[in-house]
C-alpha cells in the first residue's frame, strides 16, 4: 500500500492547506517589500579621454549590480550605496541594476560616459532679470564667464577649436589667450589647450549703445561651441 493511501483523505487535504498557506505567506511576503529605487546613479566626468579615470556614484534601496558596455574591471556585485572609480577605454555605457526579496523585483537605469572628437554648446543664459551677465559704460561691454571642471569633463580632453554662435563679434578669453571672434567664425589660438578652466566671454558695446540693447542683441545669451579632443 502507497503512502498516501495509508495517510488517508484527511491528511491529504491538511498537506494541501499547508502548501496553500506556504504560498500565501510568500506572496505576502513579496506585497510587503518595498519597490526597488535607485535614487541616485551618476558618472563624473561624463566626457573623458581612452585611458582616463571616472567615478561612479550610487545611492539605492536594495543589493546592487553593476556592468559596463565595453567591459570594465572590478564592477559586478555592490552594497546599495557607495562610489567607484573606473578607467574608461572610450565610450562607455554603465549600468546599475537594483534587486530585493530574491531577486523577483529589480530596477534599472544607465549612465553614459562620452568620448572626443565631440562637439559640446556652452553659453550663458540670462534668466528672468537675473542673469550671469557684467555689464556698464566704465566696462564698455557686456560680460559674463563660465567655469569648465571635473564635473564636466576629464583634465586631459583638449580644445581641437572654439567658434562664435553669437550674432555678433565676441571676445573670449581662457587663461593668457585672448581673441576677438567674428559671428560665426572660429578662434583657432586656443587649439591644444586644456578644457578645463574659466572661459570669459565678452561682447563689445558699440557707440552710442546701451547694455540693455546688447544683451537684447544676443538673445539674452552667449553660446561658444568647444570641438573636445584627446591627446595623440
Amino acid at each position: 500500500m502507497s503512502t498516501a493511501s495509508r495517510l488517508g483523505p484527511r491528511s491529504t487535504r491538511v498537506g494541501r492547506q499547508l502548501g496553500l498557506g506556504v504560498c500565501l505567506l510568500f506572496a505576502v511576503l513579496l506585497s510587503g517589500c518595498p519597490k526597488p529605487q535607485i535614487h541616485r546613479f551618476t558618472t563624473m566626468p561624463p566626457v573623458a579621454c581612452p585611458g582616463d579615470e571616472v567615478t561612479l556614484h550610487w545611492e539605492t534601496n536594495g543589493a546592487v549590480r553593476l556592468s559596463a558596455t565595453p567591459d570594465v574591471a572590478a564592477l559586478g556585485a555592490k552594497d546599495d550605496a557607495g562610489k567607484q572609480t573606473v578607467t574608461v577605454s572610450g565610450p562607455t555605457r554603465f549600468r546599475l541594476e537594483v534587486s530585493r526579496v530574491f531577486g523577483l523585483k529589480k530596477e534599472m537605469t544607465e549612465s553614459e560616459v562620452l568620448s572626443p572628437p565631440k562637439d559640446l554648446e556652452y553659453g550663458i543664459v540670462d534668466a528672468e532679470g537675473e542673469g550671469h551677465f557684467t555689464c556698464s559704460a566704465e566696462l564698455g561691454g557686456l560680460e559674463s564667464s563660465f567655469q569648465l571642471d571635473g564635473a564636466h569633463i576629464s583634465p586631459n580632453v583638449r580644445i581641437g577649436q572654439v567658434r562664435n554662435m553669437n550674432v555678433r563679434a565676441l571676445v573670449i578669453r581662457k587663461g593668457e589667450v585672448s581673441e576677438t571672434v567674428g559671428e560665426g567664425a572660429a578662434a583657432p589660438g586656443f587649439e591644444g589647450q586644456p578644457a578645463q578652466g574659466l572661459w570669459q566671454l565678452r561682447v563689445p558695446l558699440e557707440e552710442g549703445e546701451s547694455c540693455e540693447d546688447a544683451l537684447e542683441s544676443v538673445d539674452g545669451r552667449l553660446i561658444i561651441k568647444l570641438q573636445l579632443s584627446c591627446p595623440r
